[in-house]
This record gives structure tokens, sequence and C-alpha cells, in this order.
């Protein structure tokens, strides 16, 4: 079983590092995309370099089709073991975001992970967008309002009851396993998001300094 996940690893990593932003960037507008914008390979900041929605949103599902292609894979050579397409999800978000192809560089993991989510837990996907919507609301900015729905996901899913939860997990598996498998790709998504916490770490201290200037 050991060597499985290992070659699970793996090929959920190959699949996960194509680096579909910087392909679909260099090739429509002859940008290396991690040098434009934001610097993130990703389908958010693929819309802004080329200035097309267009091109965001292919991206996007991309990048989103790796996560769920590999999950499903996965759970047709394992139907009945959960750990074998989360391991698979997990991998293909590591390799998105460190990708191999980029010197590990690469984007912040979240359409990945949603497409994933679509078989191995859709309800991680709802409770997170829900949260981010309400991030939204109360005038965050986008990557602020993915911190906390990052952050808080896990915690909503440990309060709500698990007969609730489970209704759109197509997959077999145990509360407990389950929840570990969301905190783990909760802590992807927030190293991924490194950048975004100094920038906000940093920005009480700036304002700061302007006042007392």
């Amino acid at each position: 079983m050991s060597l499985l996940y290992f070659l699970t690893f793996i090929s959920g990593y190959v699949v996960g590092s194509i680096p579909t932003a910087y392909l679909i960037v260099k090739r429509q507008n002859n940008i290396d995309i991690r040098q434009a914008g934001s610097g993130n390979v990703g389908g958010f900041n693929a819309a802004q370099v080329t200035q097309s929605k267009f091109v965001g949103i292919l991206v996007g599902i991309l990048d989103g089709f790796k996560g769920l292609l590999v999950v499903l894979v996965a759970a047709k050579i394992t139907p009945d073991e959960f750990w074998v397409p989360a391991i698979a999800l997990l991998s293909a978000i590591a390799g998105h975001n460190y990708s191999i192809w980029l010197k590990f560089k690469g984007g912040r993991g979240l359409a990945t992970a949603a497409g994933g989510m679509f078989f191995v837990g859709f309800t991680y996907t709802i409770v997170w967008c829900t949260l981010w919507t309400i991030g939204k609301f109360a005038k965050r900015d986008i990557l602020t309002s993915n911190l906390l729905a990052i952050f808080f996901t896990p915690l909503v899913l440990t309060i709500v009851p698990w007969s609730i939860v489970s209704k759109a997990i197509v997959v077999k598996v145990e509360s407990g396993a389950f929840l570990v498998f969301t905190c783990m790709v909760s802590v992807l998504l927030t190293l991924s998001h490194i950048d975004a916490i100094k920038q906000i770490w940093k920005a009480p201290a700036m304002k700061k300094t302007s006042i007392e200037k």
C-alpha cells in the first residue's frame, strides 16, 4: 500500500505541475507570467496580465480539471480507499503550487483543489465559497477573503454535523479521516498564500509609520 501511495503522489504531482497559466499566457501574449502582474501562475493573474477574462476562466477550468482528473483516476483504481484519491489531490495541489517545470514556482492551488473536491469533498468547496463571499461582502480584498475561507473552513466542517457534511461527498470516508484531509488541504493553500500573509501583516505597521511621520 505504501508503494501505491508513493506512485499516487508522484503521478498527482506530475499532472498538477503542468503550468497551464504559464503555457497559455506565453503562447497568447509571449509573456512570462512569473514576471508579470503578481507573478502568480494562476487564472486570476492570467486574466490581469492578458486583460482577458476568457483566458483567466480557461486557465481556471484547466487547473481545476487537473485536480479532478487525478482524483477520478485514483478512485477508479482503488474505489474503496479514500486516501488514494485524497493523496492524488494533495499532490496535484502541491505540483500546481510548486511546479518542477517552473523552478518550483506556481499558483495558489485554489482551482486545482476545487476541481478535485467535486469528487472527494464538495462540502469543503461549498463552505469555502460561502466564507469567501462573506469576506467579500465585508469589503475584504480577494487575498484576505481567500485566507479567511482557508482558515475557517475546517473549523466549520468540524462543527457541522457529519450527516450533513457527508451528503456532498461521493467517496466513502469516515468523518475523522475527512477532517484530517481538509486540514491538510487548508495547510497547502495557506502555504501558497505566504506572500499575502506577509503583506497583510506589514500593512498595519506601514500605516502606523505613515501616521507617525
